[in-house]
């Protein structure tokens, strides 16, 4: 918790991958059982739930955060350190791992420190950058690659221009990896064996995922800020991810490749896609991907949904730009769906939305954005488990 700055909103799924990375526990559900045995003895604090009631984002007490801060000074087990964007390759960093919050103040020391690169110490397992404060043109690979016991690298708060994912080859440890870049390259030369979460924000163009993502076997989770495959590495070869749980962001996916996926990823839980193209009649069949929890279908151009099969244990579903009328009544069929957002949906017949006799017997959570209608005629009927309503 002392890696996060103070009153930092911390992502479960952030916090339980990186247990997970550095061998604190097994798996993503072992890290969450952990931390709600710290939540229920109030030594961290939910801020927010997930629809299932899952927590999604949780908080520490100044006062709980000063103690982990001053217990991994004594077991030197973690560094906090705060400074310009120039300190950030200090000699003097002790411990294994270091949390590095940037300051917007430029001390003298700091002018003199920026002046000479100093290296990294090889020790270190764990380097997170914190606080959306600063930017470089080039990450200093030269010298992070000398950390070749590294598992954890979390840049999300240090802008880079460009960054080839290749570049990090000699970080063979590494499990962990965010990084918040303009233009992000996976070269086909890219291969980190060990990597279980890879996440790209802020991307201006698309990352191109080449035959190369498919050799990196223990990716767990991967969310891009926009991502798409290289038809020829999607095709190519007939290796899995059978690890894969979380693929978010995809964009300008050909329809006809999600059988495919399917056989590429069939565990997946989490599933975010965007449709470019409008070719007729479309017809997602993910029926196979039995472990689905949560999808987003987004299309650019509003299509019809003919002929949807989806998992049945489905239980969040986001749809973007579609004509609902045609896909309405299977939704509404989906045993254990409890959470629905409909997003720029279209309803070409009339601007009136009329349920009838279509129930949601599962529903809880329901969520309507730019539906453009002038009238909805619902009932309790239509939703007789149904929470919350956002409109």
């Amino acid at each position: 918790m002392g890696m996060f700055p103070e009153d930092a909103i911390i992502p479960v799924y952030k916090l339980a991958s990186l247990w997970t990375a550095e061998g604190f526990v097994l798996d993503i559900e072992s890290a969450e059982d952990y931390l709600m045995d710290l939540i229920h003895s109030n030594v961290v604090m939910v801020l927010k739930r997930e629809y299932n009631e899952k927590v999604k984002y949780c908080q520490v007490h100044d006062v709980v955060l000063h103690f982990c801060l001053e217990k991994s000074r004594k077991e030197n087990f973690m560094l906090a350190v705060k400074g310009h964007g120039c300190q950030f390759q200090s000699l003097d960093w002790k411990g294994s791992r270091v949390s590095f919050s940037f300051s917007e103040e430029l001390s003298k020391f700091a002018s003199l420190v920026s002046k000479t690169r100093k290296p990294f110490h090889q020790h270190l397992r764990s380097l997170i950058t914190t606080n959306q404060r600063d930017s470089i043109g080039v990450i200093p690979v030269c010298q992070i690659n000398e950390l070749r016991l590294l598992k954890v690298l979390d840049l999300s708060s240090y802008y880079v221009e460009s960054l080839w994912l290749a570049r990090l080859n000699p970080l063979n440890q590494l499990k962990y990896l965010a990084v918040w870049a303009g233009t992000f390259y996976f070269d086909p030369q890219s291969h980190l064996p060990h990597i279980e979460t890879l996440i790209v924000t802020s991307c201006f163009y698309d990352v191109l995922l080449p035959v190369s993502f498919w050799e990196m076997e223990k990716l767990r989770h991967v969310h891009f800020a926009g991502a798409g495959f290289d038809k020829q590495g999607l095709f190519e070869g007939s290796s899995k991810l059978e690890n894969l749980r979380i693929l978010k962001e995809i964009e300008e996916f050909p329809i006809d490749w999600l059988d495919v996926l399917s056989r590429r990823c069939p565990n997946l839980q989490q599933l975010q896609i965007t449709f470019e193209d409008d070719e007729e009649p479309f017809c997602p069949k993910l029926e196979s991907l039995t472990q689905l929890q949560e999808l987003q279908l987004s299309f650019v151009h509003p299509r019809i949904l003919s002929g949807l099969q989806l998992p049945s244990n489905l239980n969040k579903l986001v749809l973007k730009g579609i004509h609902i009328e045609s896909a309405i009544s299977f939704i509404a069929e989906l045993p254990s769906l409890e959470y629905l957002q409909l997003l720029d949906v279209c309803f070409p017949q009339s601007e009136e939305w009329c349920l009838g006799d279509i129930t949601f017997h599962k529903l809880k959570s329901l969520k309507l954005v730019q539906l453009n209608i002038s009238k909805w005629d619902a009932s309790e009927e239509s939703f007789p488990l149904l929470e919350t309503l956002l409109c």
